[in-house]
């Protein structure tokens, strides 16, 4: 679990105070076992985090429901996802004005997929389980919300408005029809 301040520049609160506070949360989450770290802005982390989550959630869906691993091995999926990954990336560090960080000693797409790529268990991503359970997916957070960041910043993020088009779709007839 990472956890940190948003936007901590903007705050209107005592930034050291709440910092504190954090670092004592995770202290007491730490002792429990929980692995947790904080990070002064956590702008950064989220959008990391993005790069896997708006590319392989989706795409694990509308390419007709495989784990992470069978993705990867097809070369063009791979490079879709490579290409989404680079859209959310681009965003981001706009959005952040600065580099993502690193993140497990991922320092960027290929590394995140080099690092998926290692896992021994096949990695089911959540919005396919939520697809396969016919539950709403969280593609207005994950794929809509940095969409319109990238439509404020003028960057144009084309892979990423397409999955996101098609997985709505793919939502909408699961959704409707009730199998």
């Amino acid at each position: 679990l990472t956890m940190g301040l948003y936007r901590p520049e903007e705050a209107s609160y005592d930034v050291a105070a709440v910092t504190a506070s954090l670092d004592a949360l995770c202290a007491i989450w730490n002792a429990g076992g929980a692995k947790c770290r904080t990070v002064d802005k956590v702008q950064g982390v989220r959008w990391f985090k993005l790069m896997w989550n708006a590319s392989f959630n989706p795409i694990s869906v509308v390419a007709g429901g495989f784990d992470a691993q069978t993705l990867l091995a097809d070369a063009d999926c791979k490079g879709l996802l490579l290409s989404v990954m680079q859209e959310v990336r681009r965003i981001g560090e706009a959005a952040t004005g600065e580099p993502l960080p690193v993140v497990m000693g991922v320092d960027g797409p290929e590394a995140y997929v080099a690092f998926t790529e290692r896992s021994e268990a096949p990695v089911i991503p959540s919005m396919l389980m939520d697809y396969w359970e016919r539950r709403p997916m969280e593609h207005a957070v994950i794929l809509g919300q940095p969409l319109q960041v990238a439509r404020e910043l003028g960057i144009d993020a084309p892979r990423m408005q397409t999955v996101y088009t098609l997985l709505k779709m793919a939502e909408k007839q699961r959704l409707a029809d009730g199998q």
